[in-house]
């Protein structure tokens, strides 16, 4: 891992390998993080375990390894930034895997687009059906029967490769309690940092 990429707009998957050529998403990074920031935690380049692929193309501020860490290490507030926004990730993973194991496909689909929305600050998705199978870990079809429902109930509506969130509030009824939970943590850490007492 050579740099870590800070987004600034767009929406990046981070996933997990399940398989040979097989992955399932982890966890998302829109503006509010950043791409190789676990690099934090291990101090070392290596090639990480997770794979990233850019969902929404944007732009991002790039830094190079060896900066990021110095920086780390020289500017309390920007570490204590880091180190709150990874604990969002661990909640965003671990509550996400929690959700994959016990939840329907709808709420789990509900979740992940009311987190990307959120980490996208945008109810417009560029995203097709097969994308979200994919990350999702689950068959195109089942993906395109949920979407037809939601769009049946007058939440979303989609165009080719294209979804938009109409009714973002009948959306969070429909997802668990873990977009809640997410979202919460969320603002806990990264909406009221300062400087270190």
């Amino acid at each position: 891992m050579e740099h870590v990429y800070f987004i600034t707009d767009g929406l990046v998957s981070v996933s997990a390998k399940v398989g040979e050529n097989d992955y399932v998403e982890a966890w998302l990074i829109g503006s509010e993080g950043a791409v190789g920031a676990l690099l934090l935690l291990t101090g070392q380049a290596h090639a990480p375990p997770h794979r990233r692929i850019v969902q929404v193309g944007g732009s991002a501020l790039r830094l190079s390894a060896p900066d990021f860490l110095e920086l780390a290490n020289r500017l309390p507030t920007f570490r204590q930034v880091l180190h709150r926004y990874l604990a969002v990730v661990v909640v965003q993973t671990s509550q996400s895997g929690v959700c994959n194991a016990v939840h329907s496909l709808k709420q789990r689909l509900a979740r992940w687009l009311l987190v990307a929305c959120q980490s996208l600050d945008d109810h417009n998705l560029p995203l097709t059906h097969d994308v979200l199978s994919r990350l999702l870990g689950v068959r195109r079809a089942s993906v395109t029967e949920c979407l037809s429902d939601l769009e049946d109930q007058g939440v979303i509506s989609t165009h080719r490769g294209h979804i938009e969130i109409t009714n973002p509030d009948l959306l969070r009824q429909i997802s668990c309690a873990c977009f809640q939970m997410i979202h919460r943590e969320y603002a806990r850490q990264l909406t009221s940092v300062g400087p270190p007492a």
